[in-house]
């Protein structure tokens, strides 16, 4: 899902309170009358919004960027007579470490002074300090209450429950900020539901911050909560804006949060994908192997940091992955389900792990822990809900995988498939739980390692242990030890009988459906289409940089992409086929595939477009590379597919064994709004590489 970047303008005014100047809103501190006098900020909060609009909805995002927050110190406040501005818990410290024989007053609206303690300053609002030095040393330090104001362009904003929400500010004071959630305007630190306290903020050279404040939103619906800027670590509350929270994209009762450094995340709709991950994902990894274990979290805190200098890492409850690498790889999110998959397992120190065991001259060191991480990712991600992510894993090139049971690398995907294909949780019982007795060989083994009192040895060759007693009982007693079953594996993938091409047909299916808040997966399977049989007559023209088009209006110009398998980058997309530029052109590589609804139906390439509404014609035009490049990369064979619900697709056209730069075909009258092409055979030398400059239609008829 693509993330619309949002952004919310709040009215920028002039800062006059310069290099001490106070961000904004709603402070009153009150100490002890009897001791000391009441110091109070006033504050004065308008909020009118601007003539267009004064609420901003986010539709279906996960972030929002809320730009340009200002708070203003007003005018009434000469700034030149401080020389420090700030709320007493911060400024404290920095007076006693600079002055010394002290004394502290608070200066009255009459001019009177009124002496306190210096426990008392730690107690104070947003102040202006001042010094006044006397002919003994001592040094009386002088506290003003700032009256401040803040004016917001906008009233409110309206986000999805459990969504994710930034926004940058910027304010002329020298001062740490913190984030709360609340849900009461103005809510302190100490009322917080949550706090953010590692905000992205720089500081300018005149002592000002500048930067992003960032929180998850509740993940309740239909109410309004506050997300609070603080100084004073969160006893300051500088401004309060209102979020009402809307009908989330998952009623689950299980709950994401994002922390950490995400702002520095370039990828534009890498937050989107990670919340449809988590959430298509975790409900069914703990429905199959968290059910009943009370150390199994339902909240996970996915994080961004800019300082870890690995890759990604699972410590409970929190991921985090590294934003160097985020950006390295930035649709490289697979790791995600892996690391989650760790969260489930909670095995406790009740698998091995850190003392390695030998049996017949081969070590062994907690290798199942891994495996079954990343076989949690591979079905449950991967291949689980979309075609934007699948991994592709040949069996008969891991047929001898096993030999050594590493801890990491591929291979243990097609294995653990091949388990759960042979060995599978059946509901026997036909309740639609999956009872202990009916568990196949890989729950039957987590069951084992959760439920075990002992440390338990993932020795794959050693029937003497709990952990092959657990496949023992799994089989019925056909292996005594997981590698007993390798030779089967080896004989069902040498016959054909197995092969990883999706997961819709196995049978412990019903123990990861019908989760509430959760659409059942799709199950993307690897079908291979037969291509259509209708070949129609073909014009070709070589050789030519300004091809005879047919007359009248091309219907693709500015068509929009409902889906495209690969592109290499933005400018090379398959929108440059409909740009009326023959120099422009989609390019497509084999590497590059974000999307492989092609590949699973048995072709190279394919794009998917909306004409916007349903139109007649009767005549295509590819125009290939070769028109400017080498002809060898002219495409060879394709197909034309046709809908007009953009559900059930209609094969119009099919062509092999070609080699014009330039082709028109007429495929008879059709009316269709949305178009398929497929690549089956990208160019004369077979890269998988596709190079098309322009795809036209028009209705010659």
């Amino acid at each position: 899902m693509k993330k619309l970047w949002i952004l919310l303008t709040f009215l920028a005014v002039a800062l006059v309170l310069a290099a001490c100047g106070n961000p904004d809103v709603t402070t009153s501190t009150t100490q002890d009358t009897t001791a000391t006098p009441t110091v109070t900020t006033t504050v004065e909060t308008t909020t009118e919004a601007p003539p267009s609009t004064d609420q901003l909805e986010e539709s279906e995002d996960y972030t929002a960027v809320l730009n340009g927050a200002v708070w203003d110190g007003g005018t009434a406040i000469d700034t030149d007579q401080f020389v420090l501005c700030g709320v007493g818990d911060d400024i404290a410290p920095q007076i006693a470490a600079k002055y010394k024989n002290r004394k502290y007053y608070v200066q009255n609206d009459d001019g009177s002074k009124t002496e306190i303690k210096y426990a008392d300053v730690k107690k104070l609002g947003m102040m202006g300090v001042t010094v006044n030095t006397l002919d003994d040393g001592t040094n009386e330090i002088f506290f003003t209450a700032i009256d401040v104001k803040v004016q917001l362009a906008w009233k409110s904003v309206s986000a999805r429950a459990g969504s994710y929400l930034m926004f940058d500010f910027t304010a002329n004071l020298p001062l740490d900020y913190i984030v709360t959630v609340t849900k009461t305007e103005g809510g302190k630190a100490s009322a917080a539901l949550y706090t953010e306290d590692n905000i992205y903020a720089t500081k300018a050279g005149d002592g000002s911050y500048a930067g992003i404040a960032k929180c998850t939103v509740p993940h309740s619906k239909d109410q309004t909560f506050y997300i609070n800027l603080c100084t004073g670590g969160g006893d300051v509350v500088l401004a309060s804006i209102p979020v009402h929270t809307t009908e989330p994209k998952y009623d689950s009762e299980f709950k994401l949060i994002f922390q950490g450094d995400w702002e520095l995340v370039k990828r534009e709709d890498y937050l989107s994908d990670l919340v449809d991950l988590f959430y298509n994902v975790y409900p069914r990894l703990y429905a199959r192997w968290g059910v009943g274990d009370p150390n199994v979290p339902k909240t996970i805190s996915f994080v961004a940091d800019k300082n870890y200098d690995g890759v990604a890492y699972c410590a409970g409850t929190i991921v985090c992955v590294s934003t160097a690498y985020a950006n390295e790889q930035p649709y490289d999110i697979g790791f995600f389900s892996h690391e989650i998959t760790h969260s489930v397992q909670q095995y406790g120190g009740k698998l091995n792990y850190g003392e390695t065991s030998t049996y017949n001259g081969v070590t062994y060191d907690a290798w199942w822990t891994e495996n079954m991480a990343s076989y949690g990712g591979f079905r449950y991600f991967h291949w689980g809900y979309s075609t934007k992510y699948i991994q592709f894993y040949d069996a008969e090139e891991f047929i001898n995988w096993g030999e050594n049971y590493a801890g990491y690398g591929d291979g243990c995907q097609v294995f653990l498939s091949y388990l759960d294909w042979k060995f599978p949780t059946v509901d026997k019982n036909g309740d639609g739980v999956a009872q202990p007795e009916e568990l196949g060989v890989i729950d039957r083994i987590n069951y084992v390692i959760k439920h075990s009192d002992v440390l338990i040895y993932d020795t794959p060759t050693n029937p003497n242990t709990p952990f092959s007693r657990a496949v023992y009982d799994a089989t019925g007693g056909q292996f005594d030890c997981l590698d007993a079953i390798r030779s089967v594996y080896q004989e069902d993938i040498a016959s054909g009988a197995f092969r990883v091409n999706g997961f819709a047909n196995y049978q412990d299916n019903f123990i990861t459906e019908n989760i509430k808040g959760v659409p059942n997966p799709n199950y993307p399977m690897m079908v291979t289409e037969a291509p259509g049989n209708i070949k129609n007559p073909v014009t070709e023209q070589n050789e030519t940089k300004t091809p005879t088009l047919p007359e009248g209006e091309n219907l693709l110009l500015g068509a929009t992409v409902v889906k495209v398998s690969s592109a290499n980058s933005v400018s090379k997309g398959a929108e440059m086929m409909f740009d009326g530029n023959l120099t422009t052109q989609w390019y497509g590589s084999k590497s590059t595939v974000k999307d492989y609804f092609a590949v699973l139906k048995g072709a190279q390439q394919a794009v998917i477009v909306d004409l916007g509404e349903v139109k007649t014609f009767d005549t295509y035009v590819l125009v290939n590379a070769g028109i400017s490049q080498n002809d060898l990369f002219n495409t060879a064979s394709w197909e034309i597919l046709i809908s007009k619900d953009g559900k059930t697709f209609t094969s119009v056209d099919y062509q092999t064994s070609m080699t014009a730069d330039v082709v028109t075909v007429n495929i008879g009258l059709q009316e269709a709004r949305y178009l398929e092409l497929r690549i089956h055979k990208s160019a004369k030398n077979d890269t998988g590489v596709v190079r098309i400059n322009e795809w036209m239609l028009y209705k010659t008829e």
